[in-house]
C-alpha cells in the first residue's frame, strides 16, 4: 500500500541549491518537520524503542573553545518522555544513531529525504547513507568539527544557529581529519572565535536544511526551543576516495615515518595510496584490530529531569 500521508512532505531546492549542493554551502526547504513522526510523543516512543546502546546522552559547557568539557551521562530508567522534559528544560544532547535509517516508523521518510537530494543532484550517487535524530536543549550548543562524511541536516524543531567555515587551514588542518580516520580524536578540531567572520552563518528555522562541502567545519549553537534534527551522513564515491587518500597517509606517517604531502586523489600515486588503504583495511577485516574505547565515553552524569540542567554529576571516583 502507498503511504498516501508521506506524498504530502517534499524540499524545495532553488537553481543556485541544485547548482551548489555539496560543493558550496546552501539552505534549502521543506516540510518534513509538519510530519507526526517529530512530535513529542513520537520521539519518546521512538526512545522507549530505540536499542540504548544507540542513543548517546551528552552535555557540554558553555565556552565555545572548550570541546573537553563535552562529556556522556546515563540516562537510566528514566521512560522517553522523561528524557524530553529533561532535554527541553535542561542542557542536554540526545543523539539517536541510526534511528532514520533503522526504525520501520522512520525509514520511509529517511527513504523520501534521500530521494529529495538523488532528485536535486542527479551526479549525486551515494555509496551509502545513514541518519540519526538529534535531540537538543535550547541552551546546547555542538563544538566545531570535521566529519569524514558528506553531510545534510534536516531541522524540524527548535532555533539553531548554524556555521561552517571553509575546509582549508587556518580553519582546518587534515592531519586532524587523517587523525578522526584512524580513530586517534574525536571530529573535534580547535577554534577560534575570530574565525565566526569568515563562516557562513544561517539560523536554521523549522523547514530548513544545510548541507555543505565534505570535511567542511561546522558549529552549532541552539538558539531557542526544544531543537530536533536529522543529520544524514553519507559515503559517495567522492568522499571514499578523498578518505582513502587520507587514511593512506596516516598509515604512511604512523607505521612508515614518512610524511605524505599530497592528498590529490588522482593520478599514480593517488592509486597507489588507494591500494595501499584497501590492503589495510582488508588486514583490519580479517584479522581484527586493537579495541580502543571511544574517547568521552566514560559516564559522568546521570540524567535527572528535576534539576537544574537536566543532570546530576557523579562523584569522582
Amino acid at each position: 500500500m502507498r503511504d498516501t500521508y508521506l506524498q504530502q512532505f517534499a524540499s524545495r531546492w532553488s537553481e543556485d541549491s541544485r547548482r551548489n549542493f555539496r560543493k558550496q554551502p546552501v539552505v534549502i526547504r521543506h516540510n518534513y518537520n509538519e510530519h507526526h513522526a517529530f512530535s513529542d510523543m513520537a520521539l519518546a516512543a521512538l526512545i522507549d524503542r530505540h536499542p540504548r546502546d544507540l542513543i548517546d546522552f551528552c552535555t557540554m559547557g558553555d565556552d565555545a573553545t572548550d570541546h573537553d568539557s563535552w562529556r556522556a551521562g546515563d540516562p537510566g530508567a528514566l521512560t522517553g518522555m522523561e528524557l524530553i522534559e529533561a532535554v527541553r528544560n535542561g542542557k542536554l544532547w540526545i543523539n539517536l544513531r541510526h534511528a532514520m535509517d533503522t526504525d520501520p516508523q522512520y525509514r520511509p521518510i529517511y527513504e523520501a529525504m534521500l530521494r529529495d537530494m538523488k532528485k536535486a543532484d542527479p551526479s549525486f550517487k551515494p555509496l551509502s547513507a545513514e541518519a540519526g535524530i538529534l535531540i537538543s536543549s535550547p541552551r546546547a550548543q555542538v563544538f566545531l568539527h570535521s566529519d569524514v562524511s558528506e553531510t545534510m541536516l534536516w531541522h524540524m524543531r527548535g532555533i539553531k544557529r548554524f556555521r561552517t567555515y571553509p575546509a582549508q587551514a587556518p580553519y582546518l588542518n587534515l592531519d586532524d581529519v587523517e587523525a578522526v580516520l584512524h580513530k586517534d580524536k574525536t571530529e573535534d578540531i580547535p577554534y577560534d572565535p575570530a574565525w565566526d567572520s569568515d563562516a557562513f552563518t544561517v539560523d536554521l528555522h523549522p523547514g530548513m536544511a544545510a548541507n555543505w562541502p565534505l570535511h567542511g567545519p561546522h558549529r552549532i549553537e541552539n538558539q531557542s526551543g526544544l531543537n530536533v534534527s536529522v543529520p544524514f551522513e553519507i559515503s559517495t564515491p567522492q568522499s571514499r576516495a578523498k578518505n582513502a587518500i587520507l587514511y593512506a597517509n596516516g598509515v604512511l606517517r604512523r607505521q612508515f615515518g614518512y610524511t605524505p604531502k599530497s592528498v590529490e586523489t588522482e593520478g599514480l600515486g593517488a592509486f597507489a595510496k588507494q591500494m595501499l588503504t584497501l590492503a589495510v583495511k582488508l588486514k583490519v577485516k580479517l584479522f581484527g584490530e586493537r579495541v580502543r574505547p571511544m574517547p568521552k565515553s566514560e559516564r559522568t552524569f546521570d540524567i535527572d529531569p528535576d534539576a537544574p540542567d537536566g543532570f546530576v554529576d557523579r562523584a569522582a571516583a
